[in-house]
């Protein structure tokens, strides 16, 4: 093929083109494989394949070098090339995707409370089953998200990564790894926090009803109390989460935008960088004078 092209006179090198559209492929597959809300498990695999063909023909016109880089002919560093990218495209991906899960497991708590976590339901974008409530917390988390733009943000901070950590280029071991570690462990821990945030009101309201039940129960022994529990803090829960579905919306709103933040962190970090707020300050020296205040000045006692 490129034989066939250099006597027609046109200067492309296929080769290297390929291998070009490939990395990029690979980057965007993996992104794909983690975010919920581009894709999921229900679209078939070959659409969700040519779909992140489709995006990478599109962004390599944008980034190809004029002047072709010489390819390495080594097999092995071709495939930490695609290592790096497959690794790239999965840390972008989940640090946008974490807060869904931390919703998901807003409902899975709520309805373990009430009594219903044996009841589940398919949640599509995830292809496994979790509680209803979990399921309907879920999709208003992604409904929220794709109504602030979020995945239009994604998206852009995602496509812009391709220019600040280069297709070609491998990873370079800087400051930034360890704040890289210390972020997924801060987000990864958020999802119970934020999951115990957006359920308080439900769980402390089917407390409160345990306690009046409990009390009952001692008034009136002849109460079935065990039985009565379940219609009781079954309505209670789902009566209480739609009163405060006002607030876990407000959240949702708040947690939507903050963690679109974490992907150009993630992003930044990954270049080697640390982001002003991640920074640790050093501690205060003292004792021995530092070498900008001078010479110390010597006091004689007569």
């Amino acid at each position: 093929m490129q034989e066939i092209l250099t006597r027609l006179g046109v200067d492309f090198n296929v080769s290297f083109a390929l291998i070009f559209i490939m990395l990029i492929w690979v980057r965007v597959m993996a992104m794909t494989a983690v975010v919920p809300f581009l894709f999921g498990k229900p679209v078939p695999r070959y659409v969700a394949v040519a779909s992140s063909a489709v995006l990478a023909v599109f962004v390599y016109p944008l980034i190809v070098p004029k002047v072709p880089p010489p390819m390495q002919q080594d097999l092995m560093v071709l495939v930490v090339l695609f290592l790096k990218e497959a690794f790239y495209g999965v840390l972008i991906g989940f640090s946008a995707a974490i807060v869904f899960y931390a919703y998901e497991g807003v409902g899975q708590m709520i309805d373990n409370q009430r009594g219903v976590s044996i009841a589940r339901l398919l949640i599509p974008q995830l292809g496994e089953q979790g509680s209803i409530s979990g399921l309907f917390l879920f999709q208003l988390g992604m409904v929220i998200y794709l109504a602030l733009g979020g995945h239009l943000l994604f998206l852009e901070g995602f496509f812009r990564s391709f220019e600040v950590l280069p297709v070609l280029a491998f990873p370079t071991t800087g400051p930034g790894l360890f704040p890289l570690m210390t972020l997924f462990m801060k987000i990864t821990g958020e999802v119970l926090y934020i999951a115990l945030q957006m359920s308080a009101p439900v769980i402390i309201a089917i407390f409160l009803a345990d306690i009046i039940l409990g009390l009952a129960n001692r008034v009136a022994p002849q109460i079935n109390v065990w039985e009565l529990g379940f219609h009781v803090k079954g309505y209670v829960g789902i009566l209480l989460l739609f009163l405060a579905l006002t607030m876990i919306g407000e959240q949702m709103n708040r947690y939507s935008t903050e963690y679109v933040k974490h992907e150009s962190d993630v992003i930044e970090m990954l270049q080697g960088k640390v982001p002003q707020e991640y920074q640790e300050e050093a501690p205060p020296e003292e004792g021995l004078p530092k070498p900008e205040e001078g010479v110390p000045a010597v006091k004689t006692v007569e």
